[in-house]
């Protein structure tokens, strides 16, 4: 009786053992869940660049912190005399992600610039702060335009989807060389967002990761949420978003919405899920975006 107490006794050390190696695995793994992805390969895509006839340039430039991004310059037949767009992926993505969707755009009349994002794709940097840095990537790209002459950089528009939404966001409230801004299926506050996405996880044990996360990263989690700067954006705003988004809720557009202070808009995207909102949106959106574009961008010039 006392060998079989004993089996179970060491059974039970071995599993509190196990699970307190798992704790704290774990615990030192969770900031880095924040702040790091897998960086996805960046393929040839030759197929869909033949399926509209577009051609893309592979560009590379530096942010004014030093990170290398990489991109793709998709220029319109009259390039010269274009509006620009650059278009920002979502979290865990890279550039290749939107080009079904922005392509079309490019047949509308608009230069594309798509780039990776810090942490992302084929660009460098270990992370990733939701806008707080990575407006820095966006205005690399404009000092890109503007210094190769031969793209119009002076009517520049950011399209940005869920966390390049937010990264979209505050770009603009920093540069103000940007004459409009579109966020699709954006957050407005970041804080929230996380404990609506990790539910199951104690409170203590979440901010915890969140603050160990801040100091990795060298950020704060309020200052990246788009709610706080959507209020400096100046330029015109459009807001896009599925009504049924289970991810990040519609209610989130609504919020960005009464706390922009520009002028601006919502779309919404019907019966739309996170997943599914740019399929659903189609060529209405693309249409709705183009008109929205070239309003602003003229009402900039004048």
């Amino acid at each position: 009786m006392a060998k079989r107490h004993r089996r179970v006794w060491y059974w039970l050390m071995g599993f509190a053992i196990a699970l307190a190696l798992l704790i704290l695995g774990l615990d030192r793994q969770l900031p880095y869940m924040l702040l790091s992805h897998y960086k996805f390969p960046v393929g040839d895509n030759s197929g869909i660049f033949s399926k509209y006839g577009a051609q893309a340039e592979a560009i590379t430039y530096s942010t004014s912190d030093g990170i290398p991004i990489k991109g793709w310059l998709i220029p319109t037949k009259t390039k010269s005399t274009s509006s620009t767009i650059i278009m920002l992926h979502t979290l865990g993505g890279t550039r290749q992600d939107l080009l079904e969707f922005a392509l079309p755009l490019r047949q509308l009349g608009f230069n594309l610039l798509l780039i990776d994002l810090r942490g992302h794709g084929q660009s460098g940097g270990e992370f990733f702060t939701y806008g707080f840095h990575e407006w820095k990537d966006v205005s690399g790209g404009i000092d890109y335009l503007k210094g190769r002459g031969d793209i119009q950089a002076d009517n520049l528009a950011v399209l940005g989807v869920s966390a390049g939404g937010a990264v979209a966001v505050a770009a603009a409230a920093h540069d103000d060389r940007i004459k409009a801004l579109v966020a699709i299926a954006a957050f407005a506050d970041l804080n929230q967002i996380i404990v609506e996405q990790t539910q199951l996880l104690p409170a203590w044990w979440r901010q915890r990761a969140l603050k160990k996360a801040e100091n990795l990263a060298q950020f704060t989690i309020q200052q990246a949420s788009p709610v706080q700067s959507i209020r400096q954006v100046k330029c015109p705003i459009l807001i896009v978003h599925g009504t049924q988004d289970d991810y990040i809720p519609y209610e989130n557009a609504k919020t960005l919405l009464a706390n922009a202070t520009a002028k601006k808009q919502l779309f919404p995207i019907l019966n739309a899920t996170h997943a599914t909102m740019l399929a659903k949106g189609g060529d209405s959106l693309r249409r709705a975006i183009a008109q929205f574009l070239q309003t602003a961008i003229e009402e900039k010039v004048t």
